[in-house]
């Protein structure tokens, strides 16, 4: 079995470097079986899935993938219905379809102990307390780790941050619907 992500940037993928590697079950390795695939934004993402499904339709393996992109200011649900509908349309490949509420950042602030590892100075229980984090889903993700964090920069605070990560305790119900969706997922035949 073969699990090909195809992910909206390549913030995405520093981070599931990391994360899946304590989340995939056996069998599973990166870029053995399992393979990431940024893209350069929203259209490059979603101009990419039919392609992308009817050539891992023809696999010489069975395929299963997994589309990943931010929310944004999107409605979610309109977001996933069209993401599925171009999967359905281009091919019979197993997949799921994972929207990053609001966006990747809010993973981070969802954890804000990984955040205070990465950046040593960044002290978390001050910002732990504020109930303004305690559903960093509905925080405009990438502006206010900025705010919070002015030394972050998205592609190297997503090096930096997703070592640090745990799977247990986040606050994100994204990032939570992320993994348990993915285990459920990879679990069935």
């Amino acid at each position: 079995m073969r699990l090909e992500f195809l992910l909206e940037e390549p913030s995405m993928a520093n981070v599931l470097r990391e994360l899946l590697p304590k989340i995939l079950p056996g069998g599973y390795e990166l870029d053995v079986n399992c393979f990431l695939r940024p893209h350069r934004g929203k259209s490059d993402l979603q101009n990419s899935v039919p392609r992308k499904m009817k050539v891992f339709s023809n696999f010489y393996e069975p395929v299963k993938i997994v589309i990943m992109q931010d929310q944004n200011s999107s409605n979610c649900m309109e977001l996933k219905n069209r993401l599925k509908s171009l999967c359905e349309q281009s091919g019979r490949c197993s997949f799921l379809v994972r929207i990053v509420c609001r966006e990747l950042e809010s993973w981070y602030m969802g954890d804000m102990d990984a955040v205070q590892k990465a950046y040593p100075f960044f002290k978390a229980e001050k910002y732990k307390r504020k109930s303004r984090f305690q559903n960093p889903d509905n925080l405009p993700g990438a502006d206010e780790m900025a705010r919070i964090l002015p030394e972050f920069h998205k592609g190297a605070g997503s090096e930096k941050i997703a070592p640090f990560l745990s799977l247990k305790g986040n606050r994100s119900k994204s990032f939570n619907n992320f993994i348990s969706g993915l285990r459920k997922f990879l679990s069935e035949a």
